[in-house]
């Protein structure tokens, strides 16, 4: 796997503030932003199935054009937002499906998960059990 920079650096304020505008997050609240290629994470460190998701939200940006162009859309347009996050939780699930072999501690990582895509941080866009199907339900 390709080394990723991950930093406690912020990332740029004009993103900050747009995300606090929307979401009511801040900095401090443990937020994970990957921008240009660096995941910024105030505690300066991500565990192995969340590297595997910030690190497709590299993949994603670059697709779409660069990190602004993406964050803007990604602020604006649900559907999309709703999309990115599930490619992303879809490939942390298999990675925990690959290197975690009790079963009990994989329903408490898709619980969570399914938690995250239906909450408030993604402006709540499913509900918790479309998110816990839509997670495990890809293509092998």
């Amino acid at each position: 796997m390709k080394i990723i920079d991950i930093s406690t650096k912020k990332p740029p304020r004009w993103l900050l503030g747009e995300v606090k505008k929307k979401w009511n997050i801040e900095w401090e609240s443990s937020i994970i932003f990957t921008y240009n290629g660096v995941i910024s994470s105030s505690l300066g460190k991500i565990t192995e199935d969340l590297l595997v998701h910030e690190s497709h939200h590299i993949v994603q940006q670059k697709e779409c054009g660069g990190s602004k162009k993406w964050f803007k859309r990604y602020l604006e347009d649900d559907k999309f937002r709703y999309e990115q996050e599930l490619e992303c939780y879809r490939l942390q699930y298999q990675w925990l499906e690959k290197h975690v072999k009790n079963k009990s501690e994989k329903f408490r990582f898709l619980k969570h998960y399914a938690e995250s895509l239906s909450g408030s941080m993604y402006g709540n866009l499913t509900t918790f059990f479309e998110a816990m199907s839509d997670i495990k339900n890809y293509e092998k």
